[in-house]
């Protein structure tokens, strides 16, 4: 049945211009699934791009993709400006902003891009300690990335914290003792360890704080008038994750070691 929904889009189509889909996603690095700093879009813009516009492809969507800071991004897609966001993770209030491939009261992890954890990240010399529920020895506040969902995490977990509007100003606010933690994803925080030569200032705390799936999020008003498109793009993405995602991996893996 699923077969024939994205076959009936693909003849649907044919022989007309593509749907244009214009999508935002975030300007900073995450390493394999988002490639590069800025607003540039490099030759290899990372595995989450690569699929979206490989599902473009099969449901004859055209993906037009802008590089944002992550509260513009979504005050961009809440405004009608983009038409959704690459790689955004679920929270009940988010879906005021976008559309999700539901399953119940939440997103479906079988449509997801990809899941990524977010953990702490001290100094070296810190005694900070945190067992997975409670974070011991801090008497300043965590760093996070102005927009990201883990503000609100940490905010539950009764922790005082202080967006920065980068991952560089974290880490430096780390360095500087203004913050006590940064808590970061990991695959963006060991990137910039490695990239900078903080390995020997900045450690990683385990275990995770959290660990999410990211999605392709779309906003209301393009999902209403595109619903079989939409189905259509989740699909296929879930088809590359399940059938893709080890040849996307080796393709990156010389770039980001």
């Amino acid at each position: 049945m699923l077969t024939t929904l994205v076959l009936g889009i693909v003849a649907q189509g044919a022989g007309a211009d593509p749907l244009t889909l214009r999508l935002g996603y975030s300007d900073k690095e995450s390493a394999f699934f988002l490639t590069g700093n800025g607003r540039e879009i490099p030759e290899k813009p990372g595995i989450a791009i690569e699929m979206v516009e490989a599902a473009g492809k099969t449901c004859d969507v055209a993906p037009d993709l802008s590089r944002y800071p992550g509260g513009r991004l979504l005050a961009n897609v809440g405004d009608n400006k983009i038409d959704g966001i690459v790689m955004l993770s679920f929270s009940p209030d988010r879906l005021a902003l976008g559309t999700y491939p539901m399953k119940g009261d939440a997103a479906d992890p079988d449509f997801q891009i990809a899941s990524l954890s977010y953990a702490f990240y001290v100094r070296t010399d810190s005694d900070i300690a945190w067992d997975g529920k409670s974070l011991r020895g801090i008497t300043r506040p965590i760093g996070a990335n102005l927009g990201w969902s883990v503000v609100d995490d940490l905010k539950k977990l009764g922790l005082p914290v202080e967006p920065a509007k980068d991952t560089q100003n974290n880490f430096n606010k780390l360095l500087g003792g203004r913050v006590d933690a940064v808590a970061m994803h990991t695959t963006i925080g060991d990137s910039y360890l490695a990239g900078n030569g903080l390995a020997g200032k900045v450690r990683r705390l385990g275990p995770p704080i959290s660990t999410k799936p990211y999605y392709l999020v779309l906003s209301h008003t393009w999902h209403d008038a595109h619903p079989e498109a939409a189905q259509c793009l989740w699909q296929a993405i879930a088809r590359q994750r399940e059938t893709e995602m080890l040849r996307l991996l080796e393709r990156y893996r010389d770039i980001l070691n």
